[in-house]
């Protein structure tokens, strides 16, 4: 076996890469693009630019959109941006381009770039990873979405505002050899001065203040279609996103851009972003690019198979291939990433290989918790094979195997409500590396107040035969368990035969509250695609059904006191469209009904039914008239005011304090009502810093005999968090028709 010399490999694939470019004869061109979030990126301009021009063409995403909502399932956070990911990378492979990820936490909608800037590690921080990618990847053109601009109506996302900041900055500190020099260090990252820097702008015809007019719409003479085509497949991977219903949008033949920042004399033209532009002899796409941008076939799925789909640092693992599904039968087969090996092919050489796993390896798995390790996601061995008596590059692309820590464990839920006596921690360990054969399972409770350990427990399990252990660890806890906050550690021991350094631990948090229900109540939940509704009545204790599409037709609520219809239910729910009429009725006979926040693309009656494009939304699915807007509070710890303190629904059954809006995550609500009938009561005022007081985020009416409650606050974050206010305000939401005698005491009526 040989060790092959990457910056060789490099060097041969560039100069290929060189060799095939149309619009740039003597070097590619390269065009990056900045976006704060996975469906920011600009598909149609990526495109054009890889298909049309030939170019690199690299999409630079700041964060995993883990901040978002979940339009396909519960998932949020971390996990979330797991499924971002995932989708992005889809996504590039039919534009052809690469991503980077930065690895920012997305946090939220925020209104300001100070805000992101504070919570990503500062401007200078943000601006300096930046720099890091453009010396490495050497553009001649950056572009973005996103604009500078902090306030005005139509103000972008303060993440948005912050990618746009950066962006500007970058641009000349990429060439200051006074910044940050310390990167200069590593191989391939030199200082390099882009040529340009634009802004895409969203409505570029209507002021006639552009300066390229791109166009998007020619015909891509490999498809027979237009370049944004490919745009409109890739915006389709965002299924988490919702972001299928906005595809039409990229359907337009031009795309429009602003010069904001120029190094280079070459004068501009007018149909393109990178006109007159000298050739870029520095830039060093590597074979991971060549991969990605899909300028190189890679062996179709199932040829490679090794023994282990997930391996551990320090293994080795067995690589079978039949030789005839080879593109040559004499082949060198060179192996890099977390295996450095060569391989020599004979005609005689057996279908099977052993390697070894690099004990330095990086794991790539479990993605929820390595992806913030790397800005690339790709599988972490890749392949290229050449033919064994030339430099002729025939196949490349990653073997069909992750990298994992030997053990690993985390809990199933990351807050668990904790109570006196008997608890039950639902615990998932997975064993990766197959030299364990015994893993020990500890918890440990310390009350965060002062640190005191309060109870510890272990298992013993032998793990299955796929590796993993799920297990409900059991804690007795003191009858005397005070309020409060505490910190379960979960530590996993495998026995000593194994390859692990040291024990794998998670932490998550514990909460001891009280939160009381009417005696007797009965809910039904309209669920979307969260889970979180059912999971708080359970918790509460209370009597509850999910209402399905047979239910919402027959119209029979009358067993029931209170239905919660979910967030986003009327964008993923048509037999809630259908019905809803059903259940305003059952509302004036004396029900309680609660409406999540919805989005106005769902609500309002000016856009269009999600389900049939070819209608408006109705604009009858409250009693009265409630217009949905932009409007949001996306300060978490936002000053709140009980506008309506006398109402029964903050005294019984648990008496409301401030202690309910102390500690909230991510926001406080959004798409706020703007416009609504004087009919409803608000209950609740707030603002962010600097803003008019909003009043619209829960809105209270007395329809017939019962009441309709709409409410923009995402209740539904906390409760995932088990916030003990948030638990009793709920309850009180829900318990709403048993304590107020149903005569809705000081609630205006209609």
């Amino acid at each position: 076996m040989l060790h092959l010399r990457i910056r060789s490999v490099f060097l041969f694939l560039t100069a290929l890469l060189i060799g095939a470019a149309h619009a740039q004869p003597a070097a590619p061109l390269v065009v990056m693009n900045l976006a704060a979030h996975p469906d920011d990126e600009d598909g149609r301009t990526l495109t054009y630019y890889r298909h049309a021009r030939n170019a690199v063409a690299y999409s630079v995403i700041f964060t995993r959109g883990e901040g978002g909502q979940n339009e396909i399932g519960p998932e949020l956070y971390e996990a979330l941006g797991a499924i971002r990911t995932a989708e992005t990378e889809r996504a590039a492979r039919h534009l052809g381009t690469q991503v980077f990820f930065l690895n920012f936490y997305d946090f939220g909608y925020s209104k300001h770039a100070a805000e992101a800037f504070e919570k990503w590690g500062g401007r200078d921080h943000v601006t300096a990873r930046l720099v890091y990618l453009i010396r490495k990847l050497k553009p001649d053109v950056l572009f973005t979405n996103h604009d500078t601009l902090t306030v005005g109506p139509r103000r972008q996302h303060g993440q948005h505002q912050a990618v746009g900041i950066a962006g500007y900055d970058a641009f000349t500190l990429a060439a200051d050899p006074s910044y940050h020099p310390e990167q200069l260090a590593e191989e391939g990252v030199d200082l390099w001065q882009p040529k340009r820097l634009f802004w895409r702008l969203w409505r570029g015809r209507a002021d006639g203040a552009y300066d390229v007019a791109l166009p998007v719409g020619a015909v891509d003479p490999e498809t027979g279609k237009p370049y944004y085509e490919r745009a409109v497949a890739a915006i389709m991977e965002h299924a988490s996103q919702g972001m299928g219903q906005f595809a039409n949008r990229l359907r337009g033949d031009t795309t429009y851009f602003r010069l904001i920042r120029s190094a280079t004399d070459a004068p501009p033209d007018p149909q393109d972003l990178a006109g007159n532009l000298p050739p870029n002899h520095a830039a060093r796409p590597d074979l991971t690019y060549l991969i990605d941008s899909g300028r190189v076939p890679s062996l179709p799925d199932g040829v490679l198979t090794p023994d282990h789909d997930v391996t551990v640092p320090g293994q080795t693992v067995t690589l079978r291939w039949r030789p005839q599904d080879l593109p040559a039968r004499r082949v060198r087969w060179a192996l890099s990433g977390a295996v450095d090996t060569t391989l020599v092919l004979s005609d005689d050489a057996p279908g099977s290989a052993r390697l070894r796993i690099s004990p330095d390896a990086l794991p790539t798995t479990p993605k929820k918790v390595y992806q913030y390790r790397r800005f690339l996601n790709h599988p972490p061995v890749v392949y290229a094979l050449y033919r064994a008596d030339s430099d002729t590059l025939l196949a490349a692309g990653y073997l069909p195997l992750e990298v994992a820590p030997p053990v690993f464990v985390e809990a199933v839920d990351d807050v668990v409500r904790l109570r006196p006596g008997v608890n039950t921690i639902p615990v998932r360990a997975r064993v990766f590396d197959p030299l364990t054969k015994r893993l020990t399972l500890e918890a440990a409770v310390t009350r965060e107040a002062d640190g005191a350990v309060i109870r510890e427990a272990h298992v013993a399990r032998t793990p299955d035969v796929m590796g993993h252990t799920d297990v409900d660890l059991t804690l007795d806890l003191p009858e005397a368990l005070a309020p409060g906050d505490y910190t379960i550690t979960l530590t996993a021991l495998p026995d000593a035969a194994v390859r692990a350094p040291e024990p794998a631990r998670a932490r998550l948090h514990g909460r001891v509250f009280e939160a009381a229900v009417a005696p007797g109540l009965r809910v039904g939940v309209v669920r979307s695609y969260d889970d979180t509704l059912e999971k708080a009545l359970a918790e509460l204790g209370v009597s509850y059904v999910m209402l399905d599409s047979l239910a919402l037709a027959h119209g029979d609520f009358d067993d029931l006191h209170t239905i919660v219809v979910d967030i986003r239910a009327y964008l993923v729910r048509p037999d809630l469209r259908a019905h809803n009429a059903r259940l305003l009725e059952w509302v004036r006979r004396g029900g309680h009904l609660i409406v999540n926040y919805q989005k106005t693309f769902e609500w309002n009656p000016e856009n269009a039914d999600p389900f049939d494009r070819s209608r408006k939304n109705p604009g009858n699915f409250s009693p009265y008239p409630i217009h949905l807007s932009r409007d949001r509070v996306t300060r978490e710890d936002a000053p709140v005011t009980v506008l309506h303190p006398e109402l029964p629904l903050f005294h019984a059954p648990n008496e409301i304090t401030d202690a309910t809006w102390e500690g909230w995550v991510q926001e406080r609500g959004l798409y706020f009502p703007r416009e609504y009938d004087p009919g409803y009561v608000e209950l609740f005022e707030m603002n962010d810093p600097g803003e008019p007081p909003l009043r619209g985020s829960t809105l209270l009416a007395r329809y017939g005999e019962g009441t309709y409650l709409y409410t923009a606050l995402v209740w539904y974050r906390q409760l995932k968090r088990f916030h003990p206010g948030v638990y009793a305000m709920f309850a009180n939401l829900v318990s709403l028709p048993l304590v107020d005698g149903r005569a809705a005491t000081g609630v205006s009526g209609q």
